[in-house]
């Protein structure tokens, strides 16, 4: 799958069929909106209950094999029910995951791809200071 730059992913979701009060990107999305990484292969998206409703009313949505709460939207979107309340920020037009919340989950995940992102969000978050 094509990774998408900052405008490819801005018109990925301006394209989704929800209201921008209903989700919350996630993930490299939103690392790749703050311009903290040039790219994202997909769209990770947490979701209120009214915006998996509105979901659901456009796209055939299919549960994530072993996680009873993500669900597939499209080839390039998954998402999450959890409305991420207290953990989230707006960035120009759109609520991305609060930057801390973000770092202390790559913090704790364990995962390799995540370890290789714990220095560019807190160069981003030192620079964010100044």
């Amino acid at each position: 799958m094509d990774r998408m730059n900052k405008e490819e992913l801005l018109e990925l979701i301006n394209g989704l069929k929800i209201d921008k009060e209903e989700f919350v990107i996630l993930s490299t999305g939103a690392l790749t909106l703050r311009g903290i990484y040039d790219s994202a292969k997909d769209l990770d998206i947490a979701v209120t209950q009214k915006g998996l409703n509105q979901l659901m009313e456009s796209y055939n949505l299919v549960p994530k094999l072993g996680d009873d709460n993500w669900y597939v939207v499209t080839e390039k979107v998954e998402c999450i029910l959890d409305d991420m309340v207290g953990k989230k920020e707006k960035v120009g037009e759109y609520y991305l995951q609060d930057i801390y919340d973000y770092l202390n989950f790559i913090v704790n995940s364990g995962r390799e791809k995540d370890a290789a992102k714990i220095s560019l969000v807190n160069e981003y978050i030192s620079s964010r200071k100044k």
